[in-house]
């Protein structure tokens, strides 16, 4: 399974390089700055994930490209479902109840072993996010550490750029963000995902225009409705702490509406849940 060659690239990340690996597989190559543990984590997680039956590429090989630690993934046939949605935004409504399908079975999948804890992870991104002040920083930590613990199994970085629409069914990819908590944690993850922030194409959804993603966001939240009622009281302060944690990703054009979410975690009303007119 580990043989192959280097071919053509097939994808770019914020984190890595996708290329053609042989004729069936494909090999994700880290950024250079990137330490090697992180290859080899996520590699555990994501065979830990399809050992347990969930639609995940196979993990064939963890390998040496370069001076990199690099991942074998088999190869995985298919546009995204992002790519679909750009093809017929008509269907955006559509597909982010697919989306919402998705993440409910993997909600519901038990907990595979290996997969780390939510809260404890959240915490130790939001210490490293430098656009809050330290006491912010502080702050941050203590909110997270009052956050509910649950079981769910936690994609971490679900939308539909993460989503193959293979012949045989969706198959779900980048498995770095996993862990076990609470299924609000990663529905309001997938819901800061899918905005548009500051009126920018996120770089994991490129092309798209706050008018798309506000239909696409609103189908999705719509989806999960029932959800988020019941923890409608709570939803500022999860918003709040999952931003906060997003700012310790540099992930963001403009970081500033992250703050925004992180400063109305007291708010009666979280940001992008308000009750829209019939």
């Amino acid at each position: 399974m580990g043989t192959g060659q280097l071919g053509e690239q097939i994808g770019v990340g914020r984190t890595s390089d996708v290329f053609a690996w042989g004729s069936d597989s494909v090999v994700k190559v880290p950024y250079p700055n990137l330490p090697a543990d992180w290859t080899v984590f996520e590699a555990e997680i994501a065979r830990s994930i399809h050992a347990a039956g969930l639609p995940v590429p196979e993990v064939r090989d963890v390998i040496e490209i370069e001076g990199r630690t690099a991942a074998v993934f088999e190869r995985i046939e298919g546009p995204s479902m992002w790519q679909r949605i750009l093809e017929k935004p008509g269907d955006a409504e559509a597909l982010a109840r697919e989306l919402v399908e998705i993440q409910r079975s993997l909600l519901a999948a038990g907990i595979p072993p290996g997969v780390p804890d939510f809260v404890d992870r959240l915490v130790r991104r939001i210490a490293i996010a430098d656009p809050l002040p330290a006491t912010e920083r502080e702050a941050a930590i203590d909110v997270a550490r009052g956050l509910p613990r649950g079981a769910a199994l936690l994609h971490g970085d679900l939308h539909p750029g993460n989503v193959l629409m293979s012949p045989h069914g969706p198959i779900v990819i980048d498995w770095f963000d996993a862990a076990i908590g609470h299924p609000i944690a990663d529905i309001v993850r997938s819901s800061i995902l899918m905005r548009a922030g500051s009126g920018y194409s996120p770089d994991h959804l490129p092309g798209a225009t706050p008018e798309l993603l506000d239909r696409l966001h609103a189908s999705y939240v719509g989806h999960f409705a029932e959800d988020l009622a019941e923890a409608a009281l709570d939803l500022p302060t999860w918003q709040g702490a999952v931003a906060a944690g997003r700012l310790a990703e540099g992930a963001e054009v403009d970081e500033r509406w992250l703050i925004k979410l992180w400063h109305a975690r007291d708010a009666e009303q979280a940001i992008g849940f308000e009750p829209r007119a019939s």
